[in-house]
């Protein structure tokens, strides 16, 4: 009797060792893919396509300082008191061919234009000049507007197509919220003038 009560209990400790290895052993598929619950999973992260551009505000005013910035390097400017007692300010390259003249006060300009020459034979060196100072202009004017490199090769592209005459002097305005920026062709007189204005 005792040996039957023996194998009984021999026989339901090892049933429960089997039970328990049972419910403690986990699956290999849960030991490979845990669930993901969103505390675990990562952020999602999506990269720009193309380069990203600093969106760039119209100023309300323009300074002095603006519109002069690496300009200034360049071209002697120097002030004078117009007639109407205005502050303006003159610059003119050594080469004569870039006038810049800037009215107003230092920290409200009224209006800034610059004038570029491009007379008949003018030497790659004088022109690239031309190009880049124009340029640099239209970039202290209306920096909030992308591509001026682009834009004033399509503006010399422009002006070349131009025959002197009736048909020789062209203009067009970029019209922004505070601003005018003018483009006037003149084939003629072989110049082109850039002017900052304010909106009438």
């Amino acid at each position: 009797m005792k040996n039957m009560i023996l194998f009984i209990s021999l026989c339901l400790i090892f049933s429960g060792c089997v039970t328990g290895a049972k419910t403690v052993k986990s699956s290999p598929v849960q030991q490979i893919n845990p669930p993901v619950t969103m505390e675990q999973s990562s952020p999602m992260v999506i990269e720009p396509i193309g380069p990203v551009r600093e969106i760039i505000q119209e100023p309300v005013r323009i300074q002095y300082s603006q519109i002069t910035k690496l300009i200034s390097n360049l071209i002697n400017i120097e002030e004078k008191i117009s007639s109407e007692g205005e502050n303006e300010y003159l610059g003119i390259s050594d080469n004569k061919l870039t006038v810049l003249e800037i009215k107003g006060s230092k920290d409200d300009i009224k209006e800034a234009s610059m004038k570029l020459m491009y007379p008949k034979g003018i030497d790659k060196a004088s022109a690239e000049l031309n190009n880049a100072m124009m340029a640099r202009f239209l970039k202290n004017a209306a920096p909030e507007l992308q591509d001026w490199d682009t834009r004033v090769k399509d503006m010399l592209v422009k002006f070349d197509s131009l025959e002197t005459g009736i048909n020789g002097i062209t203009k067009e305005d970029i019209a922004l919220t505070n601003k005018i920026i003018q483009i006037l062709y003149d084939k003629n007189a072989n110049y082109i003038m850039v002017t900052l204005k304010p909106q009438p």
